[in-house]
């Protein structure tokens, strides 16, 4: 009778605690790549420019880096607090665009600015901000990693990490600054 308990605990154990186990590491780890894409879009949205570096006050202040440069370091620096979240840095990784979104209905459509670059000249109306709002969002194209890969298995989020999209968007709150 013992040995049919244990062999059964076993069996639970293998087949239904480890698999369950690693499914809820994974949700935890997806929460760490957004809450890493939300925290660089929020950061990126208060900073003054777009793109370029300022200084505050000019002349004489400290220098502040643009939204694109903020926003990507900020992801970056929160990537290393988790282990168990990855992403290949590239150019277009975190991707960090500049959004501006049509609130008249009479006003012509908006415009999506991805960066770097400033803001083209062609565009500069649509940041009026009686007629738009604008945006900054934030794309990571990432991993969450379970708690322990099997490989026995070719499961993603059960034996292997899960490739995952994350978008999150902050309001821009210095909208001449997205200009330059």
């Amino acid at each position: 009778m013992a040995a049919e308990y244990v062999a059964t605990m076993y069996v639970l154990f293998i087949f239904m605690f480890f698999p369950i186990l690693n499914l809820g590491v994974v949700g935890l780890n997806a929460f760490f790549l957004w809450f890493t894409c939300n925290c660089a879009a929020t950061v990126g949205g208060k900073s003054q420019c777009f793109q370029q570096a300022v200084q505050i006050p000019a002349g004489v202040g400290q220098w502040y880096p643009g939204a694109y440069d903020t926003a990507r370091a900020k992801a970056t620096e929160l990537k290393s607090f988790f282990p168990g979240i990855n992403w290949v840095a590239s150019a277009i990784n975190p991707e960090v665009r500049a959004i501006s979104e049509r609130v008249d209905p009479a006003a012509p459509i908006g415009y999506t600015h991805i960066g770097p670059g400033p803001w083209p000249a062609s565009e500069r109306s649509k940041t009026d901000t009686d007629q738009y709002t604008l945006l900054l969002r934030v794309t990571i194209n990432g991993s969450a990693s379970p708690l322990i890969n099997v490989p026995w298995f070719d499961t993603p989020g059960l034996s292997r990490p899960m490739d995952l999209v994350m978008m999150s968007q902050a309001q821009f709150e210095n909208p001449p600054g997205l200009l330059f």
